[in-house]
């Protein structure tokens, strides 16, 4: 109709529902009419078509890849240097998370042995994915060979891979520690823990994630859906989850 303005936003909901979010998607449609109708793409076009890119990192199960990373805090007066040790699980995007007074390979393999590995859900830890930092090697490496964990890296200059990580880092830095330093003092480090352990349970129990796995869900529910004859009501889970982050 004429007169008639669509956001792009609106558009590519139109297009996503029908399977044609991506531009590769579009191409590939645009090619089977052109061969249909004799007026095939160019070899430039066929090439770019055919170097379309994979999702790569992936997991089915709950535990099957948990994606690793470390995120500076800051130098907070009357308490030093803190890190954020975040795990996430690639099935689902369950985020845990846990701020430690260092960035060395013992912090890391304390993480990962009292909070990553722990099996609240009736899922084992099968493979853990890090960048190639000297935090997440040695001690963190002898801990994955105890749990029988097989731990890989990213590649050099590939840090989008670890981006499964990545993403609750970043919400944590936009919504939790730019808003609550400019609030309230700090004067211990378990303030902080405690803090952040408040945030993350309503990042995983409570925040609806859209994206192509978890369309509108929350974390939990898809970590937990499977498991739910273990599982009697939600304060049982949230207890579980304030143990498994503390």
């Amino acid at each position: 109709m004429e007169g008639v303005v669509v956001s792009s936003t609106t558009v590519w909901r139109a297009l996503h529902r029908l399977g044609l979010g991506t531009r590769t998607q579009r191409l590939l449609v645009l090619e089977v009419h052109g061969a249909k109708s004799a007026r095939l793409l160019t070899q430039r076009t066929r090439e770019n078509v055919s170097r379309r890119k994979t999702r790569h990192v992936q997991a089915e199960k709950p535990g099957e890849l948990v994606c690793i990373d470390t995120f500076y805090i800051g130098n907070l007066k009357r308490v030093g240097k803190l890190w954020q040790l975040t795990a996430c699980d690639a099935a689902s995007s369950y985020a845990m998370a846990k701020v430690v007074p260092a960035r060395n390979a013992r912090q890391a393999a304390t993480f990962l042995r009292n909070v990553v590995a722990v099996k609240q859900a009736s899922w084992r830890l099968r493979r853990v994915l890090t960048d190639g930092g000297s935090g997440l090697k040695e001690e963190f490496d002898q801990a994955c060979r105890e749990l029988s964990v097989r731990h890989t890296r990213t590649k050099p200059r590939h840090a989008w891979t670890n981006g499964f990580a990545e993403r609750p880092q970043g919400t944590t830095l936009r919504e939790h520690w730019r808003i609550l330093f400019r609030r309230r003092y700090f004067r211990q480090r378990h303030q902080l823990q405690t803090s952040r352990a408040s945030s993350i349970e309503f990042y995983n129990f409570q925040r609806p994630h859209q994206g192509y796995r978890t369309k509108g869900r929350t974390l939990s529910e898809i970590l937990w859906t499977p498991f739910a004859v273990n599982v009697t009501r939600r304060s049982d889970v949230s207890t579980s989850f304030r143990d498994w982050t503390v």
